[in-house]
């Protein structure tokens, strides 16, 4: 009868000790453990516009965002070949004001959601990206007039690393953080506390379509917020399909695709977007001129903004610098996207020793880029695309003759390009401007 016992005693530890066991493991999965929801595969189909070869649109002389006699309406077309990728129509204030208040309505159940349906959507955009980089480079190509490099570097794989970095850190960066209230106050508690804001805005520049689109897109899902992004109206033509390429992630992932608007439009739309009072923050992206035309408009409303403005980027080079790295490191940081870049290299500092022997390789180099229409003419034999704005080009000039008369050298190029095969393309030739001091304007 002991033994008996003694195996009942057993048995009802050995019940008492899984049970235990088991309750842990739920407890852990439920508090520790966060199930990872996957990505879910979509397609989309690319416009036909974006295919290599592709010649169905004319020729346009005078290649202008305005189509003549309809102010309603954008003018695309290729920088890098003036051939026309039809029209888009501008939106308008009152499209823009529904776009706000249906962002606004999505939102609410959007901001309920958990960091895990954030990532899955993030997951299952990053996913499309990898998948179909080839065609998202070609579709910023055909707008902007850019290689399938400067794409590929600066379109996708800056998208990626974005969506990427949020995926892994963005709830750390946005989880609860506790402060030490001081002595004063050593009987209270204190935290900063992360809450969505609402619907944001954000006007982005025309020089990198995808990145600078989706690019707010990314951090505005993430913290909780609807977003309504008025792209530049020289690449209204690619929006459509960025656009279609959020809603669709959001969409089969169960959510509101109506939590995403993009606008295009000139600026009058633009001020009336800065100026909303639906509008909870506003980033931007471009020149100091628009920058502080923004803050003026957002003051009406107190509405937050962030600005990302142009600089005049520099690198300096020692005499000891290893010029076989130095160099192709300085032309990349020069020449990527037609010098169209944010942090592009626009000024070079060099030693006095290694001076004339930099000079010259850099004369050597400059010479040899090769202008061209990369969906045209082919990977292999473009270095470098076109202009999105061919009205700077007036300006480029008046600069580079004022440092000229001042005592500058230029070595290579100075003017706009006329290239043989796409004559109505905006091109400017590569540029090397020696000696220069900080009294001439283009410093």
């Amino acid at each position: 009868m002991c033994c008996v016992s003694d195996l009942f005693q057993c048995e009802s530890l050995l019940q008492v000790v899984v049970a235990v066991v088991a309750g842990g493991a739920v407890l852990y999965f439920g508090l520790f453990h966060k199930a990872s929801m996957p990505a879910i595969p979509f397609e989309l189909k690319p416009p036909a516009e974006s295919q290599p070869g592709w010649k169905s649109g004319e020729i346009l002389d005078q290649p202008s965002i305005f189509a003549e006699g309809r102010p309603d309406l954008i003018q695309c077309f290729d920088p890098a070949t003036g051939r026309s990728l039809g029209q888009v129509p501008a939106t308008t204030v009152e499209q823009l004001n529904d776009k706000l208040k249906r962002a606004r309505q999505a939102q609410k159940s959007w901001a309920l959601t958990t960091f895990e349906q954030r990532r899955q959507v993030l997951r299952t955009l990053n996913e499309f990206v990898l998948k179909h980089q080839r065609e998202i480079c070609q579709v910023a190509c055909r707008d902007s007039g850019k290689t399938l490099i400067d794409a590929t570097l600066g379109e996708v794989l800056t998208t990626n690393a974005k969506l990427q970095w949020t995926i892994k850190n963005g709830e750390n960066a946005l989880k609860d953080d506790s402060r030490d209230p001081g002595f004063m106050m050593m009987y209270k508690r204190a935290k900063v506390i992360y809450q969505p804001r609402g619907v944001v805005a954000a006007l982005v520049s025309w020089n990198y379509p995808f990145h600078n689109t989706v690019g707010p897109v990314i951090s505005a899902l993430f913290s909780g917020n609807a977003i309504v992004v008025k792209a530049s109206e020289h690449v209204a033509w690619s929006m459509a399909y960025w656009e279609q390429m959020v809603k669709r992630a959001l969409n089969v992932c169960g959510h509101d695709p109506e939590l995403v608007q993009f606008v295009t439009g000139f600026a009058d739309i633009g001020s009336a977007l800065t100026m909303s009072p639906l509008v909870d923050h506003i980033t931007f992206i471009g020149s100091p001129e628009v920058g502080k035309l923004v803050m003026k408009s957002a003051s009406a409303n107190l509405t937050p903004v962030t600005l990302e403005l142009g600089g005049k980027d520099c690198a300096i080079v020692f005499a000891d610098a290893d010029m076989s790295q130095c160099i192709p490191v300085l032309m990349r940081g020069v020449i990527q996207n037609a010098s169209q870049n944010c942090i592009g290299i626009e000024r070079i500092l060099v030693q006095e020793g290694a001076y004339d022997k930099f000079v010259a390789e850099m004369e050597r180099r400059i010479k040899a880029v090769r202008l061209g229409a990369v969906l045209d003419d082919g990977d292999a034999g473009v270095d470098c695309g076109a202009m999105v704005l061919s009205n700077c080009f007036g300006r480029l000039e008046s600069l580079i003759a004022d440092a000229v008369s001042k005592g500058a050298r230029c070595l290579v190029g100075g003017h706009p390009y006329v290239h043989p095969r796409h004559p109505c393309g905006q091109y400017f030739e590569p540029t090397l401007l020696v000696d220069v001091t900080p009294d001439m304007d283009i410093t």
